[in-house]
This record gives C-alpha cells, sequence and structure tokens, in this order.
C-alpha cells in the first residue's frame, strides 16, 4: 500500500501456465503522475509476496486511468493482458472507453495495444478463436444496450457490437470468465437506474457459442444488485461471485447445472447432509510459526466445506481472526483482533 495514493481496483489473477504463481495488481486513481497499475507476485498462494513491480514502457503510451479491471487473459502464445479503465475518446467519438495492456515476457516489459473498448471497466476474455472479447461497461450503449467490442488484432483496434444485455451506470461492473467446459459465463445488473445502488436486481448468463446466443437466469431476489462483480470457477467447478454495493456483500455459490435449469432463480438451499470425513489443516509462516489452522470435509454431493473452528495468528502467535463453521456457513462469534489483542470488530451469527 502507498498512503494517499487511493490504492484501487486491486485484481488476483491464477497464473494457470505457471502453476503455483499469483499475480496481484492494483492502481492509484488519485496519484499524481501514477502509472496504470503496479503488480505484486506470489508463488506460494499468497503467504509471502515480491516487491511492488511497475510496468516499464519501452515505447510511448495513450491516456489511461490508473485503475485496473477485473479480468487479466494469457493468449495462445503467451502474452498477458491486462485491462484498466481510460480518458479521451474512441475512434467513434465514444467518451466510455477502457484501454487493454499487455506483455510478452511475463512482466520485463509492457505495452499499449493501441486501440480502446467501447466503454469504461470492460471486462474481456479470449474467445474460442482467438479473438480478444470486451464486455461492457458502463456509461456507454448501443440502442440502450450493453456493447460488446471484439478484436481480432491483439488489442489494436474493435469492432463494436449489441449484446442482449442492459447498459450499466456508475457503481457497477460486468464480469466474464471462460469456464472449464467451454461456456462463457457472465454477471452483471439488470436495468439499473440512475443511481449508486441499483434496486433492479442482477442475473448471469451462459453462452456455448461465445456470446453470439446467451441462457440467461435471475439471481435471488435479495440481491439487489452485484456492484462492481467478480466472477471466477474452483477446481470442483462451482462458480463463485463476489458483490459490492450490498450490506453485507455476497460471496454467491452455483452451477451451470443451476443457470440451464428451467425453474424461476430463487435461494438455492444449503447442503443438508452432514460434513464428513472433516479434516484439520495448517498453513504457516515462512518462519514456520503457525498462519492458519481449519477443518474442511465432504458432504454427500461432493461439495467441500469448512467444518469447524477457523483461526488466523499474528507471527508472534496470538490470534488475529476466529470463527466457526458449520456446513460452510458461519455460526456463533467472528472476532477480528488487533496484535495488542483488543478487538477490531465482533459479528455473531445464528443458524437463519
Amino acid at each position: 500500500a502507498f498512503a494517499d495514493a487511493a490504492n484501487a481496483a486491486p485484481v488476483i489473477w491464477n497464473d494457470k501456465a505457471h502453476p503455483g504463481k499469483v499475480w496481484m495488481f492494483w492502481g492509484f486513481p488519485r496519484l499524481i503522475g501514477a502509472g496504470p497499475f503496479c503488480y505484486a507476485t506470489s508463488m506460494d498462494n499468497g503467504a509471502t509476496w515480491s516487491q511492488v513491480s511497475f510496468p516499464y514502457f519501452p515505447k510511448p503510451v495513450g491516456r489511461y486511468v490508473s485503475q485496473p479491471i477485473n479480468s487479466v487473459v494469457r493468449g495462445a502464445d503467451g502474452t498477458i493482458y491486462i485491462p484498466t479503465d481510460s480518458t479521451g475518446k474512441d475512434a467513434d467519438g465514444n467518451g466510455s472507453v477502457s484501454v487493454v495492456w499487455a506483455t510478452k515476457d511475463e512482466g520485463k516489459t509492457w505495452y499499449d495495444t493501441g486501440g480502446r473498448t467501447a466503454g469504461r471497466h470492460t471486462t474481456i476474455v479470449f474467445a474460442k478463436n482467438g479473438d480478444l472479447l470486451g464486455f461492457g461497461g458502463k456509461n456507454s450503449a448501443i440502442e440502450g444496450r450493453m456493447p460488446l467490442a471484439t478484436s481480432s488484432d491483439d488489442g489494436k483496434t474493435w469492432v463494436k457490437s449489441k449484446t442482449p444485455f442492459d447498459e450499466l451506470l456508475s457503481g457497477e461492473r460486468p464480469s466474464v470468465i471462460r469456464l472449464a467446459s467451454g461456456r462463457l459465463f457472465f454477471v452483471a445488473d439488470y436495468k439499473p437506474g440512475k443511481r449508486h445502488v441499483p434496486a433492479d436486481g442482477a442475473y448471469v448468463a451462459l453462452s456455448d457459442n461465445d456470446g453470439k446466443t446467451w441462457t440467461m437466469k435471475a439471481l435471488p431476489k435479495d440481491v439487489q444488485t452485484v456492484g462492481y462483480v467478480t466472477a471466477t470457477q474452483a477446481a470442483d467447478g462451482v462458480i463463485h461471485i463476489a458483490t459490492t454495493k450490498n450490506k453485507p456483500n455476497f460471496e454467491i455459490e452455483l452451477n451451470e447445472a443451476w443457470v440451464q435449469a428451467k425453474n424461476a432463480g430463487g435461494a438455492v438451499s444449503p447442503d443438508e447432509a452432514p460434513v464428513a470425513g472433516v479434516k484439520r489443516f495448517t498453513e504457516r509462516y515462512p518462519s514456520g510459526k503457525t498462519y492458519a489452522t481449519w477443518g474442511a470435509g465432504k458432504t454427500a454431493n461432493g461439495r467441500v466445506l469448512l467444518q469447524g473452528p477457523e483461526t488466523f495468528f499474528y507471527p508472534d502467535g496470538k490470534v488475529m481472526w476466529s470463527m466457526t463453521f458449520e456446513a460452510g456457513h458461519k455460526l456463533g462469534e467472528e472476532r477480528y483482533l488487533r496484535a495488542n489483542g483488543t478487538p477490531v470488530w465482533v459479528q455473531r451469527y445464528a443458524k437463519d
């Protein structure tokens, strides 16, 4: 973190081309002269991190905002791409755009790909044919619909088209990812009004043909907004969605079968079967001292869920955070403590 720089828009990326390597990008939208982003890497799932690196641009770059967006992708040739917000206008005079940055040498040098997408907060993914697809984001629309920007030349130029999704406004950002099944998964807000926290609900969508057609489904009604949303998929196939603008924010879990099911959207009931085969796990600091302990087991349908107490510790062995889980749900008292033992906050959870 850097003081008075408005550290913002963190993006954590699991680099599957290098198993075990994790990248974290973020920006400084209030720091005069800041680059478009900085980053650090971890080779041990976040237990330790490299020093902060700032991108080196051998050639001049265009205008930008120091604010990464929620997607990082690697091309077939190994090139890494990350979008950030931008300023200025595209070739059509649109003033809501994003820029995509790239590196061909694992971050030693970076470059501006040249073009600009069709909206701020554009979330990107590769099409099966190698095209870059940029969905959204906010304050840009084609006939009231969210735009899609497609690039067949690695971001140098973009062609706009209309999606079936509602346009997004302030406080909102879509998320798109490629699932293990090969489908695209998309999540965003419905028909937002001109306010920071819309009350129109949110939806998810699947596409088998890189966005030409979609199967859409509403999220449960208590999810009034997903805000600046991010989606990812775990190794077990479960899709995880992290929302903002809710009090409290949601961590939503679903699978492709739920999206494709014809029944109306609604809350997914928790696993009623007990968690069996619970095992205890420990993660340690480089010094060998305990960093965290937790337990997890499997339900009858194969889901892996947290079960029992989970505790994080400071390097001196004092408790930092503690909570008890029952079938993946928090139960009882959750405590976050300072290093001197005084509470930062305490929350209590009932079974409902």
